[in-house]
């Protein structure tokens, strides 16, 4: 299976069309991801069973990656913070948080990526090996 292709097309099921400029980032974002899943596993090759966990990692960081420097856009979703109240004499803005009972459609959704980026260790330990 190519990863390439397997992460466009989460990335599509996400609401995010790749294009042309992206692929530099996947490809870095795919070695980078590799790297961490296997030292997690300890083996020298992705096993089968963990190809599509590779994908969801990839997807999930770049993703985030977007998100980060502001180059995110989804429609349908607003990641700007959504202002709890406002006090315009000395100016005081509040921020709405998880802790407020906030569940956006936008934090639902990073909270996708969040487990996109760091998989189950139920998944990771049914492939773990011990190391000497």
């Amino acid at each position: 299976m190519d990863v390439y292709e397997a992460v466009v097309s989460r990335l599509a099921m996400l609401g995010y069309q790749v294009t042309e400029q992206d692929k530099p980032a996947i490809d870095y974002l795919t070695s980078k991801c590799r790297v961490a899943l296997l030292a997690s596993i300890h083996h020298k090759d992705v096993p089968d069973g963990l190809i599509y966990t590779l994908v969801d990692m990839v997807a999930g960081s770049f993703l985030q990656d977007k998100l980060n420097a502001g180059g995110l856009e989804i429609e349908g979703l607003d990641f700007s913070t959504a202002v709890k109240s406002i006090t315009e004499g000395d100016v005081s803005a509040t921020f709405a948080g998880a802790s407020d009972g906030v569940s956006s459609p936008e934090g639902r959704f990073l909270a996708t990526l969040d487990g996109m980026v760091h998989p189950s260790e139920k998944i990771l330990g049914a492939f773990r090996r011990l190391k000497w």
